[in-house]
């Protein structure tokens, strides 16, 4: 018997993923994608024969995402790689297996994603003024322990897009009593000089040098470098690809409008591709990375 995943399931899969990932960032997201996956073996209802087919059809669904959300293509590789051997008559010891790497994996970029926050928290220092744009949840958890925990005193520059985000930026920052000023994103240019940091995610650090992230990104970061701002990007290593980023595969989708009487294609992409060299600080598990930042990390 085959199992083949239909175009229009794997569609339904990447919006998901990329709707998950623009609100939590790529490692939440990620980590998130790992426990469902480890559910998902828990009520696999098939022949032991046939787990690995099925398992394998998954794996290959991720690892062609749009874009490549990079971490978890990482961990879905070593998955497959330590899954070997463990496929067997026994339906259940096969699962307990599965379930128990995917744990593991699950595991580790939640340790990662744990020592880049902690490493953040020292970067925020009292009368900051620092620009956040997308709703990473790495960025947002250090900005809220550097308040909570440390009793830091600093203000942000929210730049307002998606409302979605930004509901969930504004609810969660002004939770824990940070000093908020709510722009529009196209407004930043009003403010920059009051700004002394930005702080930005990725989900993906490519080996030409490239950052693919939140789509306004690439204008954003050009903005501060021209105004010597300096830009922090906080990425666990398991988001750099093996992938140049004419590979990350940046979901493109054009669509008919309608405004008054004015009807036109208009086309939008999923995420921006910003150049590393406009960063001024790479900060992983590993603490504050020097320059040149592919050498450490280059796969």
């Amino acid at each position: 018997m085959g199992f083949t995943m239909k175009e229009k399931d794997k569609e339904i899969l990447y919006k998901l993923f990329r709707d998950h990932e623009d609100v939590r960032g790529s490692s939440r997201m990620a980590m998130l994608a790992l426990r469902s996956f480890i559910e998902s073996i828990k009520d696999l209802k098939c022949n032991a024969s046939e787990m690995k087919e099925l398992i394998t059809e998954l794996c290959d669904a991720i690892k062609h995402t749009e874009p490549r959300i990079v971490p978890l293509i990482h961990m879905v590789k070593a998955f497959e790689t330590e899954m070997e051997g463990h496929y067997g008559e026994d339906l259940q010891k096969t699962k307990n297996e599965a379930t128990r790497i995917l744990q593991e994996k699950h595991d580790l970029l939640r340790s990662k994603v744990e020592q880049v926050i902690e490493h953040g928290v020292n970067l925020v220092d009292d009368d900051d003024t620092i620009v956040v744009h997308t709703a990473s949840s790495d960025v947002t958890n250090m900005l809220v322990r550097a308040k909570e925990v440390l009793k830091k005193n600093f203000k942000l520059i929210i730049l307002k897009q998606d409302f979605v985000k930004t509901k969930l930026l504004v609810r969660t920052l002004s939770k824990a009593k940070i000093d908020l000023l709510v722009v529009p994103e196209y407004s930043l240019s009003h403010y920059i000089e009051k700004a002394n940091k930005l702080f930005i995610g990725a989900v993906s650090i490519t080996p030409d040098a490239k950052v693919v992230a939140a789509i306004g990104t690439a204008n954003i970061v050009g903005l501060c470098h021209l105004n010597k701002v300096p830009v922090y990007l906080f990425a666990n290593s398991l988001k750099f690809s093996f992938h140049p980023s004419s590979s990350q595969r940046i979901h493109t989708k054009t669509v008919s409008t309608s405004q008054d009487d004015v009807k036109y294609m208009l086309t939008t992409h999923s995420h921006d591709i910003v150049d590393l060299k406009l960063v001024d600080h790479l900060v992983t598990e590993d603490g504050k990375i020097e320059k040149p930042f592919m050498e450490k990390y280059a796969r």
